[in-house]
């Protein structure tokens, strides 16, 4: 089995989980959206969007008060993200390659916010853990970011309230790719 095909069957499993769960993602989602536009405490929120997702992803049933209950990371979720989008805009006046690097960045970074999310890593701590992650499974990440955002912005092409709707199953593919990383892979010799 290749690394697609094993991604095809965590793609599928997202898409099983979000049609299950569809009304409580909607709703949770939206309550989201409403309150992400806070500056600065969104980076809270959007702590805890990720915690109810990991428990949808991993059989739980997710509340929307979720969202408002991940102030324990914080502080260096927010470092980190801020490292990250400052190397975000010092990319983006590259021309050409650097929106190419900008989009290698967001790969790379994407499992360090789930490292300080579910295991409250120290943000260094999450940067190192991140590339390890990556380098055990660059075309899981790569596919998982790449995937997980495209069902997101196709939300976004129906008047920007659509995300509403695909936010919680472009989250659902990320999630899932960051719980496989975690499982022990048996090896048959």
């Amino acid at each position: 089995m290749t690394p697609a095909d094993d991604f095809g069957g965590l793609v599928t499993r997202a898409t099983r989980l979000w049609t299950e769960n569809f009304g409580n993602l909607l709703v949770l989602s939206l309550v989201f959206v409403l309150v992400a536009w806070i500056p600065i405490a969104n980076v809270g929120f959007f702590a805890g969007y990720t915690r109810a997702i990991l428990k949808v992803a991993r059989g739980g049933k997710a509340e929307t008060g979720d969202i408002f209950r991940a102030w324990d990371c914080f502080g260096d979720l927010f470092v980190y993200l801020l490292l990250v989008i400052v190397a975000q805009l010092v990319l983006n006046h590259v021309p050409f390659l650097g929106q190419v690097a900008g989009f290698v960045l967001s790969v790379v970074v994407a499992p360090g916010i789930y490292g300080i999310v579910d295991r409250k890593m120290k943000f260094m701590d999450a940067f190192r853990w991140s590339l390890e992650a990556i380098r055990g499974d660059l075309v899981g990440w790569l596919l998982a970011v790449l995937i997980g955002g495209i069902f997101m912005a196709v939300g976004m092409l129906l008047f920007f309230i659509g995300i509403v709707l695909t936010l919680g199953w472009g989250s659902l593919v990320m999630a899932l790719q960051y719980d496989r990383g975690e499982q022990p892979r048996v090896i048959i010799l």
